[in-house]
């Protein structure tokens, strides 16, 4: 009687920090609420939980200590669901996120085109010919992912293409557009540097002439 009242009772305590966590992260980024930076989502999230766990721990409980640690448990992990949705949920208020995998399809197969006609040019005809293939199945992927998102049927399949351009934009676009916009950085800086040295011994010779 006294473990299913001290069961009761943490599950309460644990529904009502739990609630309160919902309605605080609602605030920040719920249905009506515009994207936010992930950064600063996860800066909310871990000051809410703090304060749902506070919440926890203030409520008198019965069973004791180690017994209440299994339910603090409880709630954090939750808690951490909890927060997983509001992430996608806010994700999906993001319009370049949305556009990540038809962006995703057309660069490769923009790329896979290119590379295509040169290695045909040249001469390499079964790589041309696997390009083609690849190029054909982004095409259709493209299209069946319009077609779901257009008419809300096969959502598995909508699904599966989400995540398979995520990850080629993760793994290979990602990387690769990083690393050349790093590289324009630094030969921007570079020339910058270059520029204002050459300005500085021109000043400098035109000092000395006069």
């Amino acid at each position: 009687m006294l473990q299913a009242t001290a069961e009761a009772n943490n599950l309460t305590a644990v529904a009502a920090a739990k609630d309160s966590y919902n309605k605080n992260m609602e605030q920040v980024c719920g249905g009506d609420k515009p994207y936010i930076a992930p950064t600063d989502l996860e800066r909310k999230h871990l000051d809410y939980k703090e304060s749902s766990i506070r919440q926890f721990r203030a409520v008198k409980k019965m069973g004791g200590e180690e017994f209440c640690q299994r339910y603090q448990e409880q709630l954090e992990a939750e808690l951490e669901e909890v927060y997983a949705n509001f992430i996608k949920h806010n994700d999906s208020k993001n319009i370049f996120y949305a556009a990540r995998t038809p962006a995703t399809l057309f660069a490769v197969m923009f790329a896979l085109y290119i590379i295509s006609g040169v290695t045909g040019f040249i001469g390499l005809n079964s790589i041309a010919t696997l390009c083609n293939l690849i190029m054909g199945v982004a095409l259709i992927s493209l299209c069946t992912w319009a077609y779901v998102k257009y008419s809300g049927e096969f959502r598995e399949l909508g699904a599966i293409i989400d995540q398979v351009a995520e990850t080629l934009w993760e793994q290979v676009l990602k990387p690769l557009s990083d690393h050349f916009m790093e590289d324009n950085i630094r030969q921007t800086v570079a020339n910058s540097i270059k520029a204002g040295l050459t300005e500085q011994v021109t000043q400098h010779a035109k000092l000395k002439t006069k």
